[in-house]
């Protein structure tokens, strides 16, 4: 909910500064008005569960309001910091949706929308990107390039991994969270797979290079890309 209120900020940041009869206006209004939906979806979610949620991080709440102005100066970067916050939890979700888990139908539901909602803003972030990477500044693209590796791994930190408060409320052990998020080979290769399509894109787009490899690699999110959005998963092997 929180990264979905980043990103409508954003969305309205980088619209401000469109011209007339662009097409992605049109666009990109819809999926703000999507968004909004969702926003209200999960707080009502929330309010029925009667938990509390806090969440990000507190320092990612604290300069949260800092990336929307983004959006408008450096769009590509924006579009992967988009895709950085959709594509873990969406990979999560048609998982669990595809494995037939028994659950609560409200979750069950709620994941069901937002699954075939988030399809499109994926499609729209992709082709946004393939369309504008190729023709960014020789030092931009570079720039970019080098970014897109962080961008993702530190979304999906955010996004998958429980805040210190959940850990705390529940005595899990740090030790236990730290093989679940990203220590054990188990879940290194569930990180990876998360991106494979987030690799595809790179390739896609030019801004995979032999420098940024490198960077994919430190961030663990390296291997095969996906031969075509929402694919089956790549299978990996630990070396």
């Amino acid at each position: 909910m929180q990264f979905e209120n980043i990103l409508i900020r954003g969305i309205m940041q980088y619209c401000f500064e469109l011209k007339n009869q662009s097409p992605e206006f049109r666009y990109l209004m819809h999926e703000a008005t999507e968004e909004c939906h969702h926003n209200q979806m999960f707080q009502e979610a929330i309010n029925r569960i009667g938990v509390d949620a806090p969440g990000m991080p507190w320092l990612m709440r604290r300069i949260s309001w800092m990336i929307p102005g983004a959006a408008s100066t450096f769009p590509v970067s924006f579009f992967i910091g988009v895709l950085a916050g959709e594509e873990p939890i969406d990979h999560t979700q048609k998982g669990i949706l595809r494995a037939g888990k028994d659950l609560p139908p409200l979750m069950s539901r709620i994941m069901e929308i937002h699954v075939a909602e988030e399809a499109r803003h994926i499609s729209f972030a992709h082709e946004f990107i393939k369309r504008h990477g190729p023709n960014l500044g020789r030092v931009n693209r570079f720039i970019v390039s080098m970014l897109f590796p962080i961008i993702m791994r530190t979304g999906a930190d955010l996004i998958m991994i429980p805040p210190r408060a959940f850990r705390k409320e529940f005595g899990i052990p740090r030790k236990v969270i730290k093989e679940l998020y990203w220590k054990s080979p188990e879940s290194r290769a569930r990180l990876r797979e998360m991106f494979a399509d987030a690799r595809m894109l790179a390739e896609q787009s030019g801004l995979m290079t032999r420098t940024s490899r490198r960077m994919w690699r430190l961030c663990k999110i390296d291997g095969r890309p996906s031969r075509f959005r929402s694919g089956p998963p790549v299978a990996f092997i630990e070396s």
